[in-house]
């Protein structure tokens, strides 16, 4: 069995909810659009995002509803996404640099309670490293995992998880992170003043507003880069 197939199994059944969602992800694989009509690509791409949400963030977070909560950072290129996750939690765990893109792979920072979730049921698509990487932000890291690392200044219940940036010049870089996103409890963009009105993350955060439920949360918050001058402003989708 697959890792998605787990998650997908990981609901009991005989819950209406859960075989309503099991239902929707069956008929969503099947799916096919063998004509290569205009819009023909566009709906694989919606295939794709909806599958991978399911199994993703849905399916899990309704097999245990009080499970760890997951912030996810993400934001422009060179925003300080990065340096923002390491100031919180106190330490570096997480590289940032003025190379781009310096997050290639995802880093999931969480308390040491919370490992075995994190480890076993999130993102089941995605493989897991731990501990800190001496090589994060090179080409030879392993985009297709989450690196896990444990730290005590986070709350048993909360994770904070580094995004690759959503407007990378790497397409991988950039799907990767829309997959995060959709697998987030809460999402915290970061920008600055000069990065603040490209149109990416705008469209994302209109995307967030139309789209998330009313649990889900999206903040803004933008980083000035002179700290006498420093000043935050959040929005809430």
């Amino acid at each position: 069995m697959t890792a998605a197939g787990t998650a997908a199994g990981a609901i009991a059944s005989g819950e209406p909810l859960a075989d309503a969602v099991r239902t929707l992800r069956e008929a969503a694989v099947r799916a096919t659009f063998p004509i290569d009509l205009p819009d023909a690509a566009a709906a694989r791409q919606e295939q794709t995002s909806l599958v991978a949400q399911l199994d993703d963030y849905v399916l899990p977070r309704l097999s245990a509803l009080d499970a760890p909560l997951l912030v996810v950072v993400g934001g422009s290129t060179g925003s300080g996404k990065s340096t923002l996750v390491n100031s919180i939690v106190g330490e570096t765990v997480t590289r940032s640099g003025v190379l781009r893109p310096t997050t290639r792979s995802p880093v999931l920072v969480h308390h040491a309670g919370d490992r075995d979730w994190f480890t076993s049921s999130v993102l089941p698509r995605l493989g897991r490293l731990t501990g800190a990487s001496s090589t994060q932000g090179s080409p030879d890291d392993d985009m297709s995992s989450v690196r896990l690392v444990t730290s005590d200044a986070l709350p048993s219940g909360l994770a904070l998880l580094d995004a690759p940036d959503i407007d990378s010049v790497v397409s991988a870089n950039r799907d990767l992170a829309r997959q995060l996103l959709n697998a987030a409890d809460l999402w915290l963009f970061v920008t600055t003043a000069a990065r603040y009105a490209d149109a990416v993350p705008w469209e994302l955060l209109r995307q967030a507003g139309s789209a998330a439920p009313p649990s889900r949360s999206c903040w803004t918050g933008c980083r000035a880069r002179r700290s006498a001058r420093s000043a935050s402003t959040s929005r809430r989708c």
